[in-house]
């Protein structure tokens, strides 16, 4: 199955690798590496990721610590975002309201 990467996907592997690359250029290449058979695994098995509560289409493969957030369409699978699974960004905030983290 095809895939493809989002702007804001790309754009987060070369941040990490960029930063991680400052204490070690063969651990940011591992990262990307392991990111990267994650989304190959994407690709062979599509509904490997649940699809997440509250967002339209969007499923999400945690290939830890990492969590990709990806769709699938007519064309294939578009990666519409990668990060780390410490990172939480305020749109995941719909995923998990308050209640759900007591």
């Amino acid at each position: 199955m095809k895939i493809r990467l989002s702007d804001r996907a790309l754009d987060f592997l070369k941040r990490e690798q960029g930063y991680l690359a400052k204490f070690d250029k063969r651990v940011a290449l591992a990262v990307v590496q392991q990111i990267r058979a994650a989304i190959k695994l994407v690709g062979e098995y599509p509904q490997v990721g649940p699809a997440v509560d509250g967002a339209q289409a969007v499923r999400r493969y945690v290939a830890a610590p990492y969590q990709i957030d990806y769709q699938l369409d007519d064309a294939g699978i578009i990666i519409v975002a990668i990060r780390h699974g410490r990172q939480a960004p305020r749109e995941m905030e719909a995923d998990y309201p308050p209640s759900d983290m007591e």
